[in-house]
């Protein structure tokens, strides 16, 4: 009996031991109040779309050509301003509009469990992403963009579907480029602050000398 009381209670300290250490190792989900590491979150994020756009064009064909409507939600140029509010809007339609395509995508492709996980990723990411957004560039999306209209007939769903996923992943490539060049920024703008404040103490400490 005693035996079987020690084991017992070695057994439960396994247990523990084990969940502790799978907690430990689980990934971090942040949330919009919380810091998030918004660089690696956007490279996460870009590499999901990509994913999901490979094996989209694997199940539904390589030359789907491109949707001529375009999604203006997600259009930007190398000279267009990073603004949070506006990311933040983006970033919600590209989230609503790859949710489509995996409901889509379910009805086409029901056997295709790895485009499935990869979209369902990507959706996941995205909406992570625009919490981060919210937290590190501020502001709020003023006004919800309305969900993407996906069209009627088969082969326009996939294109239209492959147009979404490559303005999404250009989309994520210009924002990724954006906060490169605005941290960046921020610590060019810190550094001549911290040369005068040095060569300012080698001032005074010449005239103190003197």
């Amino acid at each position: 009996m005693f035996q079987l009381g020690l084991l017992g209670l070695a057994y439960a300290c396994m247990v523990m031991l084990v969940e502790g250490l799978a907690a430990r190792n689980a990934p971090k989900i942040h949330t919009a109040g919380e810091k998030c590491n918004l660089k690696e979150l956007l490279a996460l994020t870009k590499h999901q779309v990509e994913e999901s756009l490979t094996s989209f064009d694997k199940a539904n064909g390589e030359h789907l050509g491109t949707w001529s409507p375009g999604f203006p939600e997600l259009q930007v140029h190398n000279y267009s301003p990073l603004n949070g509010s506006k990311v933040q809007c983006s970033l919600i339609f590209m989230a609503q509009g790859l949710e489509k395509i995996l409901e889509d995508q379910y009805n086409l492709n029901p056997a295709d469990v790895l485009l499935h996980k990869n979209l369902n990723n990507a959706v996941s990411r995205v909406k992570m992403l625009k919490a981060c957004v919210e937290n590190f560039l501020k502001g709020k999306c003023l006004k919800k963009p309305s969900p993407p209209k996906m069209p009627k007939y088969v082969f326009d769903k996939k294109q239209w579907s492959h147009t979404l996923l490559e303005s999404a992943k250009d989309y994520l490539v210009w924002l990724q480029h954006k906060i490169i060049v605005s941290k960046a920024k921020e610590v060019n703008k810190k550094k001549p602050h911290v040369r005068n404040t040095t060569l300012h103490k080698y001032f005074e400490g010449s005239v103190h000398h003197l």
